[in-house]
């Protein structure tokens, strides 16, 4: 039997150096607009999503730092993310901005040395290079939103979105949707234009999900896209229809039509 390989792993310093980056920019965004009451995504204004980033991005920091994850239950995550956002009391949009800042020396301090294991959420093993590249992506996605409240740009780079991307393959058998996926057998090898790096094989077997690198044997679906649509449409920022229509994803093999359900089969990550 041919044995299973795993995604390429995340150089660590190239992971923190663009998570430094795309925290200094979003602390900008945030503190040149006047007034953050304006909405975001969802419920959340502008204020409640800067303060979201704040309480997300420090567990991630915890947990490059080996302390653990915040998030013991994954049913919760939620609830988890209200109450994190409750103990930032200091929201001016200065004051935001000082505090986003604030978090680059402790993401230093805590992505200093080797790469290696820690607990992540529910106490799953992960590299920590994969928890700060976490850091990139939630920073990167709600940047997104801020930049569409206020009507500022907001640019994603498309190695920033590679980065993103292969940042959450270790976490999506955690979030696989049990109602999208009960019973599916599939095979999906997802491919990141101009990223061979950003290959992955997404393989399904009676709803259980196993990433893997290289394809192990046949597939039942290719699905190729330009890095930033797809991580906008896996963070259910945009649909399917645009992408398509401008080129930016395809997908091919003998159940291509699987490709278009691919985003269904997870909840949020």
């Amino acid at each position: 039997m041919t044995a299973l390989t795993a995604p390429p792993t995340l150089d660590l310093p190239t992971v923190a150096a663009a998570a430094d980056g795309v925290l200094d920019r979003f602390a900008k965004l945030v503190g040149d607009i006047g007034d953050l009451s304006g909405p975001a995504i969802g419920t959340w204004s502008m204020e409640q999503t800067a303060a979201h980033v704040l309480g997300v991005c420090e567990a991630y920091i915890q947990i490059a730092r080996g302390d653990g994850s915040p998030f013991t239950d994954l049913s919760r995550v939620a609830e988890m993310n209200e109450q994190r956002m409750t103990t930032i009391t200091e929201r001016s949009p200065q004051a935001l901005a000082e505090q986003v800042q604030a978090l680059r020396p402790a993401l230093a301090a805590a992505a200093a040395g080797p790469d290696g294991e820690v607990a992540g959420h529910a106490g799953v093993p992960q590299l920590r290079s994969s928890g700060v590249a976490r850091i990139l992506g939630e920073v990167l996605v709600h940047g997104w939103d801020v930049g569409r409240g206020s009507g500022r740009p907001w640019v994603i780079d498309a190695g920033e979105a590679a980065l993103t991307f292969r940042s959450f393959l270790p976490f999506l058998p955690l979030f696989v949707n049990p109602a999208t996926t009960s019973g599916l057998t599939a095979r999906f090898d997802v491919r990141l234009r101009k990223f061979p790096e950003g290959r992955a094989v997404f393989a399904f077997r009676d709803g259980a999900l196993c990433v893997e690198g290289e394809p192990q044997g046949p597939v039942d679906c290719v699905m190729s896209s330009s890095p930033v649509p797809l991580i906008l449409v896996v963070h259910q920022r945009i649909g399917l229809a645009a992408p398509i229509l401008r080129g930016q994803m395809a997908a091919w093999g003998r159940r291509p039509w699987l490709g278009f359900q691919l985003v269904n089969y997870f909840d949020p990550p």
